[in-house]
């Protein structure tokens, strides 16, 4: 049977997106060894490329966060891990500050920075203790005293403290590359 127009049309587009995604993963390869402003030395396809990518994921991270309001979150909810998303968002932070784009802009990613402190490892033992927990605090009345849940208490200090880490990193990134700008 030969391949029909649809059937060339796919596997071409297959080929292209592996060679893509192929092309996407050495560039990461490369920023992940290197500091991130080794972008700014990439040739313009690399930097596009880059920048796609970074869009793109920060995108379906921005969709996790609405999705999810609550401050706990599961890691496993994530597009991808944690250091490839710091990554996009610095590549972007990047972009921002050299397109002096306004601060609104650079705000909001801080923020998405920030916010993958509330994603943590979650044992699966304490998930169902947390669904139990929770389906106890629905079924009281709002009057009722709530007893506490040390097994949240646990995640929440992690949260608090990895915030407090990833809001300084971000910080001394943006310092770091407002200085290189000026050197420019």
């Amino acid at each position: 049977m030969e391949p029909t127009k649809n059937d060339k049309k796919l596997e071409t587009n297959s080929r292209t997106s592996e060679n893509s995604s192929s092309e996407v993963e050495a560039l990461l390869n490369k920023l992940r060894k290197t500091e991130i402003t080794a972008i700014l030395t990439m040739n313009k396809k690399a930097q596009i490329t880059m920048s796609n990518w970074a869009y793109n994921l920060v995108d379906q991270y921005d969709a996790t966060l609405k999705n999810n309001p609550v401050k706990l979150k599961d890691t496993a909810e994530l597009p991808c891990s944690k250091m490839d998303l710091k990554l996009a968002i610095k590549l972007l932070m990047l972009a921002s500050v050299e397109k002096r784009l306004d601060d609104n802009a650079i705000v909001n990613l801080k923020d998405k920075f920030v916010s993958l402190g509330s994603f943590q490892s979650i044992d699966q033992e304490d998930i169902v203790k947390l669904i139990n927990h929770i389906s106890d605090i629905q079924k009281k009345s709002m009057d009722a005293d709530t007893p506490s849940f040390p097994e949240l208490n646990k995640y929440m200090d992690l949260i608090i403290s990895e915030q407090k880490a990833l809001l300084d990193e971000i910080n001394s990134f943006i310092e770091d590359i407002r200085k290189i700008k000026k050197n420019f």
